[in-house]
């Protein structure tokens, strides 16, 4: 994916989430425990505005606590606007300071992208109204980040609460049946944390399912029973159990 559609993709998931969520802003949020929606909204605003500053700055910056009410709807769009004018600021080809140290460049609009799409459906769940899925190509890039970057920084003691992954050599397949996308993902849950590789090899279990649905599982937003799963799936309860991303 490029910069203009991982741009155009988070505003659209912003919107969403503020058009669901505005007048429901004391809604609990069944997949952020004790959150309510008005508080899932200003933790997307103090993200994007965190992101914002990583690429302006190169580290991290305190950002104010989000206003109280309906206050906040605003202040999350401009907090989006803030983030794109830094997104597009930044330079297209060279590598951006993360939480993680040196990354490629797009790295932050696409971590933006993600967990704004996550927390749209948090936004979605709450209202009460249906869910859409998160775009292909992104939940697919979502995976990859998932297991390339944010694990392995947690496993490695960057952040807490990641839960106690398994370090057995122990493997997860996952096998994404959209048409025409190739996403197929082996996980070796090793000693220094998990390692990821684009093979075919069977795991000690694996599950079939949309790239969208697959990216909700690993984040604790699906239930197991939309999926073909075979193995072990023991392997996968653990996971749901123990990690918190």
């Amino acid at each position: 994916m490029d910069r203009a559609s991982y741009l155009k993709l988070l505003r659209a998931d912003t919107e969403r989430l503020l058009a669901v969520g505005g007048g429901r802003l004391d809604r609990p949020v069944p997949t952020c425990p004790r959150w309510s929606v008005e508080r899932l909204a200003g933790h997307v605003g103090r993200v994007h505005r965190n992101a914002a500053a990583w690429l302006r700055a190169g580290r991290r910056t305190e950002i104010p606590p989000a206003p109280a009410g309906a206050a906040v709807l605003p202040w999350v769009r401009d907090g989006l606007d803030e983030l794109t004018e830094a997104v597009q600021a930044a330079d297209p080809n060279g590598e951006e300071q993360t939480f993680a140290g040196l990354q490629p460049a797009s790295f932050w609009v696409r971590r933006m992208a993600v967990e704004t799409a996550l927390h749209r459906i948090d936004a979605e769940l709450a209202a009460g109204v249906g869910t859409t899925p998160v775009e292909t190509a992104l939940a697919v890039e979502g995976i990859d980040e998932l297991f390339g970057v944010l694990l392995p920084f947690r496993a490695l003691g960057g952040a807490d609460g990641a839960g106690s992954l398994p370090r057995s050599g122990r493997t997860m397949h996952l096998h994404a049946t959209d048409p025409a996308v190739e996403g197929e993902w082996t996980i070796i849950f090793t000693a220094d944390g998990p390692t990821l590789g684009h093979t075919r090899a069977a795991g000690d279990v694996t599950v079939r399912g949309r790239a969208s649905d697959l990216l909700l599982l690993l984040w604790n937003r699906a239930s197991l029973g939309q999926f073909d799963v075979s193995g072990d799936a023991a392997l996968l309860t653990r996971w749901r159990d123990e990690v918190r991303i």
